[in-house]
Parts: structure tokens; sequence; C-alpha cells
């Protein structure tokens, strides 16, 4: 059986979130294979600039050992994509101009992962948060009416679980066809919910093929 570390991330360094600190934690799981959320069109590109700070972690890790590294964002970024990030920003304009609670609640999000670092994003707290600033989304723009902004906030969540359901299908896949004994999913940390709903369904139809782990490994 496989066994997967779920490693949730942020892809530009803040506070305890370094280069440092995911170098350290990649070195204590020691991955054979790493799973990558990058697009495979996208992936040498991705490497040239070394921007993120997955990239820098991972092309440090790879100075001293050989994992194999899969691509396994297959998301599209189209015109129509396109559009619906600019009706997001208007999403977010409006939950943000009209609840408290979800103010504090991104504070308190950013707040704890500036301090805690890789730990608070692999953590139930985190996942609790987010579901709940999502929560104060979806409410509030229901109750706004707007057609525009229910339609785009839902065609938004749609997309999003079609391309984590995806990120995992493509996991699941490489795992068959491929032997290796420990590898680890690199995400960004707001997918983390959604990702774990859809190992967890995956999980069901395929029980034994992979054995995940969605606890914090700490490097220290």
């Amino acid at each position: 059986m496989h066994k997967i570390t779920l490693v949730c991330s942020v892809h530009r360094e803040n506070g305890r979130c370094t280069v440092a600190e995911l170098l350290k934690i990649l070195r204590a799981i020691s991955p054979e294979v790493i799973f990558e959320e990058v697009r495979p069109t996208d992936f040498d590109a991705y490497y040239k600039s070394r921007q993120t700070l997955e990239a820098q972690a991972i092309t440090k890790f790879r100075e001293s050992e050989s994992p194999r590294q899969v691509p396994v964002d297959q998301f599209n970024d189209n015109e129509a994509t396109v559009d619906l990030r600019f009706t997001m920003d208007r999403i977010f304009d409006v939950v943000e101009g009209t609840s408290q609670t979800y103010l504090n609640l991104l504070d308190e999000r950013e707040t704890l992962t500036h301090q805690q670092g890789f730990q608070y994003l692999n953590s139930v707290v985190f996942e609790k948060t987010t579901e709940s600033i999502e929560e104060i989304e979806d409410l509030t723009i229901r109750a706004t009416g707007n057609p525009d902004l229910i339609r785009g906030l839902q065609c938004w969540r749609e997309a999003m679980k079609r391309r984590e359901a995806e990120m995992v299908r493509n996991i699941y896949e490489y795992c068959r066809d491929h032997a290796f004994d420990t590898g680890v999913f690199l995400v960004g940390s707001a997918h983390k919910a959604s990702i774990v709903k859809a190992i967890r369904a995956r999980d069901g139809a395929e029980a034994g093929l992979i054995d995940w782990s969605f606890t914090y490994v700490d490097p220290n």
C-alpha cells in the first residue's frame, strides 16, 4: 500500500511558513514521490521561475534526494475562468463590506498562519475556520438576491470541486500504475477541506490502494 501524507501549504512565505520549514517537513517524510498542484503543461516553466515556496523547497530537497515529481492539477485558466475570478472579486468585496465576523475570521486565519506556520495550515482548526468563512460567503451572497453573484459563486464552487476531485483522481491513477512506498501531496491550504472530502469519497471505492495521513508532521 502507498502511504501518502497531505501537506497543505501557501505559495509565498508568510511568517513561519518558510521554504526552510517546508524543506524540514519534506526531509522528515522523505517521500519517494511528490504530487504537486501544478499543471503538466506548466511544469517546466514553474521550475524555471522557482518563485513559489513549494518550488523552492522541492528544489532544495532534490539537492540531496531524488523524488519523482508528479504534477496533478489540470485546471484550465480560460476566458470563462478569468470572468469567474472577476466575479469572485466582486463577491469578496460584498461579503467583506457586509460581515464583521467574516473580516474577523480572515484576520484570525492570517495571524495564525503567520504565527504557527504549517502546523496551523494542517490543523483541524484551520479546516473549520475555512469552512466557516465559506459558509458566510454563501449566506451573504444568497441574501443579496443578485442572480449574477449567486450564479458566479455557485459556478466557482463547482469548478473548484471538479479541480480538486481531478487532482485526487490523478493521484489514484498514478498509484495504480506505479510502485512506491511513501509520497507527499503538496496543495494550497485553501483546498484542504474539499481535498479531504474528495479523498474520503474515493477511498471508499478504492480501499487498500492508499494509506492517507492528514496528521501534521512536526519536523523539529
